[in-house]
């Protein structure tokens, strides 16, 4: 039985995805994915399909739709519109010039963001107000003016007359502000006090911290990475709304594209074409993507024939162009990929669209690489490293990984006094500053993980040897070493250049048996450097105790969490296909590696920013916007369910409230609504951003909202993101220990764009392919299908589903949060 909810939260999340909320995707740093289903729409031949509009009028006689053979009947025929001779009448605008458009957003005049199309509707479009106020709206294809998804445009606001009325179910339910301090020191003060509470006539036992000591004379180590020039005070002014109250959308027309964001390319199916003008018509799968008039040369030979042949059949298609006077770009066909549903062709069409490099490495990459194999470590470079050789230092990571980054290493110094070293493998040393190699890296940006593969950012030689941090093998690494209590208070810290040789590698399973004291020496991995299974496992345990009190430090900070449930698949050794899928579940180990991870990369943001105000390469997360969030806030309230989103604390304590009021009589159901409610918080997160801090002006803006940290980074990871190397540079250079980082502040801009722009796509490729996946395995599995009937949708969320059964019928209530069982037979 998979318990399924994504049909329960699908209409409360309609509004949001209409007005601007868009799909977050979800950060290492705990700003989680949003896995939300496929949004349902008309197929591209019916009446209420937005591209499929034209299709209503006459087709005349030499166009054939791909679908329908010459032996349908005339009048059939000419049902169907001539898209190949269309023509607009007016057509599009002309895009202003340079000039203007520069004097325009000089003056205000113009508005500069990323278009974003909404997914149910093609005609209607959003852009940031860069003022933090609602979203621009552009209504229609013209208004659009040939702009495409993720494009970075310039628009100009239409006159108010033109601005679109919203209707009061729409308008923005306004919050006091003093209803929303009141609020908030409500709910902290249940999640930090012992005294209990009482929330809907039950009570709620705030749960004893045993290891939240109190020591008033010693800051933390949390303390110390909170600490910074303006203050706690500016995180609060950072992450506070401004509270803006519009009765219209804002509308807006596209007068320049700044720079093509979206690929160009597209999947999709031939649906029609024309002898007499020797040209096809692609419909794209993707909704935002209008139809695309190809050549026909570019179709198979036999298509014109038999097209019926080719109507599950996947292409690649490239737009070129689109002419001021056509309702459709012209583009060229670049070749068929395969039968539509089958995993590979998917793949590599997702790989395409989304402008993935999954080539092979250039030979002049390839020629950065050590030649001398099996290579060692120089002596002088030995020298000038702290050596951590002989230190019982090992790695966690999932039981198939094979780019290992990070290794720790814990060991008592003093009564009550850790050394806790974090060692993140040395890649800027293998790829250097201006290199060929370091061209491609920072071309693909990130590594891309999907299912069945990994696209790797850098060549395997560096990703799974050199590099990785593999047991007994001597690894040059970038350290963070720690001292501190055992109620994590700061003693020391030191960071630099070192030498480690790794004595296991432990797997997520391993390190749970040994938190649990449930580990049997034979069912682990080989430990070498003279250490003993018994080292290890005592060693684990004592990081796992230390994450637990600085946890418990950064949770009192404010932080917070949204973990969403995310499905792992066993694949036949022989096929590649899915046999099995599982949800995967975070336990202690897991939590463990990514504390101390989160506090290594912030206290290498406080180091480079430290080194380099103006050059420094950091990671913020703006806070959510005020409609989706308040938008949110109502449609929960409507369910009875108390939500404030006015900080990220406050979002974390009303969460942990609702699951502490309901888990006392249901546990089962209140995992499930937990889920669904981390979910609809999720989708009005904003995407987290990389950003060179010459590029703000105001510090206050490089808050990280989700974690509630001032500076964050990411240095953690360099073997699958560039964004890290970059650190790495930066940071050797601050420590004196590396080359001069050269490149300005306006590279460093560009270059984080670029990796947002790649992260982001990564993002999209994951999750398709995990959606592949799992509909290869359900299909696999030769599903029974009922047919049902929608009778009622009410403002609040209520569905009732009639099921045909036999002879009978079966009726089912729905609403948001009603628990359903999906049994696959």
């Amino acid at each position: 039985t998979i318990r399924g909810a994504r049909q329960l939260y699908s209409t409360a999340m309609a509004e949001l995805e209409s007005t601007g909320g868009q799909k977050k995707l979800s950060d290492t740093e705990q700003v989680a994915e949003v896995n939300t289903s496929t949004r349902k729409v008309a197929p591209p031949g019916s009446q209420s399909h937005p591209r499929a509009k034209a299709s209503r009028k006459k087709q005349p006689e030499g166009v054939q739709s791909a679908a329908t053979p010459k032996s349908k009947k005339p009048q059939q025929q000419r049902a169907k519109e001539n898209v190949f001779t269309k023509k607009l009448d007016p057509g599009f605008e002309d895009y202003w010039t340079k000039e203007r458009v520069q004097q325009g957003l000089k003056r205000g005049e113009l508005v500069q963001g990323v278009l974003r199309i909404n997914q149910k509707n093609f005609e209607e479009g959003f852009v940031d107000d860069p003022l933090g106020g609602p979203d621009y709206f552009i209504s229609g294809v013209r208004n659009r003016n040939r702009a495409f998804q993720d494009d970075i445009i310039v628009v100009q606001v239409l006159p108010q007359d033109q601005w679109i009325q919203i209707p009061v179910t729409e308008k923005e339910v306004l919050v006091p502000e003093a209803k929303i301090l009141e609020t908030v020191e409500k709910s902290l003060h249940e999640l930090r006090t012992d005294e209990p509470s009482s929330q809907r006539d039950r009570t709620l036992e705030e749960p004893s911290s045993a290891n939240q000591t109190e020591h008033p004379l010693r800051e933390t180590l949390v303390d110390r990475l909170y600490n910074v020039p303006f203050g706690m005070d500016s995180i609060v002014e950072a992450v506070g709304k401004s509270r803006y109250s519009f009765n219209c959308r804002r509308t807006v027309k596209v007068v320049f594209i700044v720079e093509k964001g979206h690929s160009r390319a597209c999947a999709g199916h031939l649906k029609a074409f024309d002898r007499e003008k020797s040209v096809a018509l692609i419909s794209p799968r993707d909704n935002k993507v209008p139809r695309v008039i190809v050549p026909l040369a570019d179709c198979p030979h036999d298509y014109c024939r038999t097209p019926k042949k080719y109507e599950t059949t996947l292409f690649i298609c490239r737009i070129q162009q689109w002419a001021a006077d056509s309702p459709f770009p012209l583009g060229t066909l670049m070749r068929s990929m395969g039968e539509a549903g089958e995993i590979e062709p998917e793949t590599e069409c997702f790989l395409i669209e989304n402008e993935v490099d999954f080539g092979d490495f250039p030979p002049e990459a390839l020629d950065c690489l050590p030649k001398d194999l099996p290579w060692n470590i120089p002596k002088e470079e030995v020298a000038k490293r702290k050596d951590f050789r002989k230190e019982c230092v090992f790695s966690i990571d999932p039981s198939t990984a094979k780019d290992l980054d990070d290794a720790l290493h814990v060991r008592k110094v003093d009564e009550d006094v850790y050394e806790v070293g974090v060692h993140i493998a040395d890649v800027s040393y293998f790829v250097q500053a201006g290199s060929a190699l370091d061209e491609v890296a920072s071309q693909r940006a990130t590594s891309v993980y999907l299912v069945q593969k990994v696209i790797p950012m850098l060549p395997g030689l560096l990703c799974e040897e050199l590099c990785s941090l593999n047991p007994n093998e001597e690894r040059l690494t970038l350290s963070v070493v720690w001292r501190l209590t055992s109620s994590g208070e700061y003693v020391s810290e030191w960071i630099g250049r070192s030498i480690i040789c790794s004595c296991a590698k432990l797997s997520y399973d391993d390190a749970q048996q040994m938190i649990d004291h449930e580990w049997k020496e034979e069912n682990l991995p080989p430990i070498s450097g003279g250490f003993s299974a018994s080292h290890v496992a005592e060693a684990v345990t004592t990081l796992n105790k230390l994450a637990k009190a600085l946890r418990a430090h950064r949770v009192a900070k404010g932080t917070l969490r949204l973990d969403q449930p995310k499905v792992v698949f066993s694949l036949n050794k022989e096929t590649g296909m899915p046999s099995g899928c599982s949800v995967y579940r975070q336990r202690e180990s897991n939590s463990l590696i990514e504390e101390f991870m989160l506090l290594a990369n912030m206290a290498v943001a406080h180091r480079i920013y430290g080194a380099f105000p103006k050059l420094a390469l950091l990671r913020r997360h703006p806070s959510p916007k005020e409609k989706p969030a308040d938008q949110l806030v109502s449609k929960c309230a409507s369910l009875g369910i108390h939500l404030d989103t006015s900080s990220a604390a406050a979002i974390q304590a009303s969460l942990n409230c609702y699951i502490q009021y309901r888990g006392s009589d249901n546990p089962d159901n209140c995992t499930l609504e937990k889920m669904i409610l981390v979910v609809l918080c999720s989708k009005i997160m904003e995407l987290a951003q990389y950003f060179c801090t010459g590029s703000l002006e105001e510090e206050r803006k490089f808050v990280h909202y989700a974690l509630n940290v001032p500076l964050y980074t990411h240095f953690t990871s360099p073997i699958r993101r560039y964004a890290d190397i970059i650190v790495h540079r930066q940071l050797a250079h601050a420590l004196g220990e590396g080359p001069q980082f050269t490149r300005t502040a306006d590279e460093v801009e560009r270059q984080a764009e670029h990796c947002n722009k790649k992260k982001k796509a990564a993002k999209i490729v994951q999750e398709l392919s995990s959606q592949l996946f799992f509909s290869v395995f359900v299909r696999k599995l030769a599903l029974k299908s009922y047919n049902y009937t929608l009778k009622g949708c009410k403002k609040i969320p209520y569905l009732v589903l009639v099921w045909s059964k036999g002879n009978g019928e079966i009726k089912q209530e729905l609403t948001v949060l009603t628990p359903v069982d999906v049994v696959l037979f």
